[in-house]
């Protein structure tokens, strides 16, 4: 999956952390170009696609404009398919600090820490109730560290709209991870819908729990076992695991982790005022007081100043989230303008094209008919020099045959003449010329015997067969009758 772009936009880097029903990635925004984190919902039940995409960024939307420095920023939702499997995704900031297990886990704090920690969980905590938006799964990994130092929460929004999926989707629980239900509370393992801010509360009293002493409430081998504790065991005070923390401290996160939502603090901000109560300084002996009188004022005109600043550090943080948010806003907008107006210019260069084509069509059909047109044209001229030309031939060959005929047959008429005249010659009377009737004879008589080899002429014959037939006579002046 490393290397997989969702959108066209964010690009996949490092896995995370894995989870029951997703994981999370370090991820390149590349239309930004900077760092954020990507959680992908994969385990979705076989549900409508848009249906469950609409309620998805439903309650992604309805708490990424939480107030307060305390919330991871949301930056974008969506979804994508990868690998051939469905997905949502959520990007938000990328945090580079810890989460709170393993801070606790790499050293255990002292108690002044964690009431500052529960002082900005709470804060955190008010802000999503007033909006009516509940949690649901407040737990040490979901809680992480900002490069400031300060607390943010992450996923709101992301545990309801699992828990509604898998209650529509009939799905069975065996995808909530064992270390989910450590922090949850009673009512909500028990998987009642109707659950409020209280059940955020218990949650905090758990991550509480845990920073203080290393360890959840209650510890079982199974998720049965666990919610049997949740429901029917005893609480031990966070005091007797880590001596040294104040009653106070130990009793409020004793009223936070009680069975019944009626008898946990009404609200966070009950918690936070409890909690600033707690994180103001320990009382000291008269003498000392009077002794120190100046040290507390001044101690506490630098908290006030320290409130102060914090209070304009937040300012300035929402200010500057509003104008990011804004910026972004801007940029999306101005970006979808200049899209639509590709979209514009592509779809009439497409038209342009598609006309031209069309006239392109017109003309090459227009060529093929005028070739059509030249090639009968040409086939029928031809035709017609061709037929000519047989005529001509004909009458060419007529012309030779009946000239050759004729020749032929004045050869056979000489022939008999000259037959004739030999015949007579016999009988003719001496004189005179004698000499020269010998002479004549004897021409006559060498011609005689060529002309033998003249057939007579014969219609029926073909003109080829008269033609082989024929006599050539070089010179006929000599020819003396």
């Amino acid at each position: 999956m490393r290397g997989t772009v969702l959108d066209g936009r964010y690009e996949l880097e490092t896995r995370l952390g894995r989870g029951g029903m997703g994981q999370v990635w370090s991820a390149l925004d590349r239309r930004m170009q900077r760092d954020v984190a990507v959680k992908l919902v994969t385990a979705l039940p076989d549900m409508g696609e848009e249906e469950t995409f609409l309620r998805f960024r439903r309650e992604i939307r309805s708490a990424a404009g939480l107030p307060g420095r305390h919330t991871v920023t949301a930056h974008d939702c969506g979804s994508t398919e990868i690998d051939g499997e469905r997905a949502l995704y959520l990007v938000m900031e990328r945090l580079t600090g810890r989460t709170l297990t393993r801070a606790v886990q790499a050293e255990r704090p002292h108690w002044r820490v964690v009431v500052e920690w529960a002082r900005q969980l709470a804060t955190a905590l008010d802000a999503a109730h007033s909006r009516r938006i509940v949690h649901r799964d407040i737990k040490p990994d979901n809680v992480m560290f900002a490069e400031d130092g300060d607390l943010r929460i992450l996923d709101f929004g992301i545990a309801k709209f699992l828990g509604d999926t898998l209650r529509t989707g009939g799905l069975t629980g065996t995808g909530v991870a064992i270390g989910t239900l450590l922090y949850m509370s009673p009512e909500q393992a028990l998987g009642e819908r109707a659950v409020d801010h209280r059940t955020d509360l218990y949650s905090l009293g758990c991550v509480l729990y845990f920073a203080l002493t290393g360890r959840a409430p209650f510890a079982a081998d199974n998720m049965l076992g666990l919610i049997n504790q949740k429901l029917h065991g005893t609480e031990v005070p966070p005091h007797h695991h880590a001596p040294g923390i104040p009653a106070e401290l130990s009793a409020l996160v004793m009223e936070l982790l009680a069975r019944s939502p009626a008898d946990r603090p009404e609200s966070a901000a009950a918690v936070l005022a409890r909690v600033g109560v707690l994180a103001a300084p320990a009382p000291v002996d008269l003498g000392t007081q009077v002794v120190n009188e100046e040290r507390m004022r001044i101690l506490a005109e630098a908290h006030r100043d320290a409130q102060a600043k914090r209070a304009a550090a937040d300012a300035l943080f929402e200010e500057t989230r509003a104008m990011a948010e804004k910026a972004a806003s801007d940029f999306e907008a101005n970006l979808k303008k200049r899209r639509e107006q590709a979209e514009t210019d592509l779809a009439a260069r497409q038209a342009k094209a598609e006309t031209r084509l069309g006239e392109i069509e017109h003309r090459a059909e227009q060529l093929r008919v005028e070739a059509e047109g030249l090639r009968t044209d040409a086939e029928r001229r031809a035709r017609t020099v061709v037929d000519d030309a047989h005529a001509e031939a004909d009458a060419l060959l007529e012309e030779a045959r009946a000239g050759v005929a004729s020749r032929v047959a004045g050869l056979a008429d000489l022939r008999r003449a000259i037959g004739a005249i030999l015949a007579d010659s016999k009988y003719q009377p001496l004189g005179t010329l004698v000499e020269q009737r010998v002479r004549t004879i004897r021409e006559l008589e060498a011609i005689h015997g060529i002309l033998p080899a003249v057939p007579e002429p014969d219609s029926r014959a073909p003109f080829g067969e008269q033609l082989g037939a024929r006599v050539v006579l070089d010179d006929w002046s000599d020819l003396d009758v």
